[in-house]
This record gives structure tokens, C-alpha cells and sequence, in this order.
């Protein structure tokens, strides 16, 4: 070896070793920060494709409200609900309850004159709701009498408003041209680094709203 080589003294090593301890823990940060970021993307993403399936499903359904057109001309179409069949229990296609955060329409889907509650008429008497499925607030559905199916989870609320042609609220059933529904859904996991302004907890949630338009409720019966 020649005199002029030499190696790292103690001191240029603990300094290496200091340097490259700072560069690691600022990686490891980063990668934190963004894997946290990712993560919450990832949560609020899925968010709001649960509160646009629960959407999408409910207005489709809904806008089927009051069909009533038999597949035979020789079939007497089943009638619209109107305020004064529903109080008399009279099977009939449209809105059967107009609740505030519950809807229960019919409709003749195969029409064949009848909206009973059979297994000859699946689907055709609809009830959404929210409600508690093994502690998770959920949107449910329920066909026909039968008990509520999980459509989508952490749906915490529905609030549905009945409104006339003319785009005000109404209460009579016969009026009924528009229907304006918002859900509030909330994540399933809570964030620990995000509390909620209104409920002080840590979830995420988002609230959007649509509109259903049954169109058959406007035609005569």
C-alpha cells in the first residue's frame, strides 16, 4: 500500500452512517405519506362508488313506478295508486307509501294484470329503507313482503322528497311526477387522521342526490 492511501477515519464513517440515517428516515416518511394518501384515495373512491350504485339502482327502480301495460289486450291494466286506493288496501301500481326516508312503489313488470305479492309477480312490490344489517348501517331492499336484502352498506340515511309536475312537494299520491332522493353514505374504516365536523367522528362521508322520474305516472290507466 502507499503512504499517501489511507481510509475513513472513525469520525467520516459516523458522519456517513448519520447522513444516510436521515436520508433513510425521510424515505421511510415519504413512503408513509404516501402510502396513507393512497390508502385514503383508495377509501373515498370507493365512497363514492357505493352512494352512485345505491343512486343508480334506487332511480332505476323507482322510474318503473306505476307500469301497468298487459301483455294481453284482453287483461284489465292494474290501476295507479291513488291516496284514496292505498288508505282502501286496493292492489294498484305507482307509489303505495310515500314515506321520508322509505318508498314502496309496484309495478305490473310482466303484465300480466297482477301486482300480488306471489312468486308469479317477483320484484314487481318494492320497498327501500335503511336499516342495521350485523351492526353496519346498510340500504335495503326488500321484494314482495320478504325482509330487507343488503343492496349497498354504509348508506347511514335516505331522505326522499315527493314532487309534483311543477317541481313543488307534494303529498298526494296521484301528483307525484318526481321523486328527489339523497343518501348519505359514510367509509368503513375510520380515518384516524380525519375528524367529521358535523358528527366528530372519524369517518368519511359524502351525501349525493338524484332524481327518479316515473314517467308511468302520468299516464292514464
Amino acid at each position: 500500500m502507499n503512504a499517501t492511501e489511507r481510509g475513513f477515519t472513525l469520525i467520516e464513517l459516523m458522519i456517513a452512517m448519520a447522513v444516510g440515517l436521515i436520508v433513510l428516515a425521510a424515505v421511510s416518511a415519504l413512503f408513509t405519506i404516501q402510502s396513507r394518501h393512497l390508502a385514503n384515495s383508495e377509501t373515498i373512491a370507493e365512497l363514492h362508488q357505493n352512494a352512485r350504485i345505491a343512486m343508480d339502482i334506487m332511480v332505476r327502480e323507482i322510474s318503473m313506478a306505476g307500469y301497468n301495460r298487459p301483455t294481453d289486450p284482453a287483461t284489465t291494466p292494474v290501476p295507479r295508486c291513488t291516496d284514496a286506493l292505498v288508505a282502501a288496501g286496493t292492489p294498484c301500481v305507482g307509489i303505495a307509501n310515500a314515506g321520508t326516508n322509505t318508498i314502496s312503489f309496484s309495478a305490473d313488470l310482466n303484465g300480466n294484470g297482477s301486482v300480488a305479492a306471489d312468486s308469479t309477480n317477483p320484484n314487481e312490490n318494492i320497498v327501500y329503507t335503511v336499516y342495521t344489517s350485523g351492526s353496519v348501517p346498510a340500504l335495503g331492499r326488500a321484494s314482495n313482503g320478504g325482509s330487507n336484502e343488503p343492496v349497498v352498506e354504509y348508506v347511514e340515511n335516505l331522505s326522499i322528497q315527493y314532487l309534483d309536475a311543477s317541481g313543488t312537494a307534494t303529498a298526494v299520491r296521484e301528483n307525484i311526477r318526481k321523486v328527489k332522493i339523497t343518501a348519505r353514505v359514510r367509509t368503513a374504516r375510520a380515518d384516524p387522521s380525519y375528524t367529521d365536523p358535523t358528527y366528530g367522528d372519524n369517518f368519511r362521508r359524502y351525501t349525493l342526490t338524484s332524481f327518479a322520474f316515473p314517467r308511468n305516472l302520468a299516464l292514464g290507466s
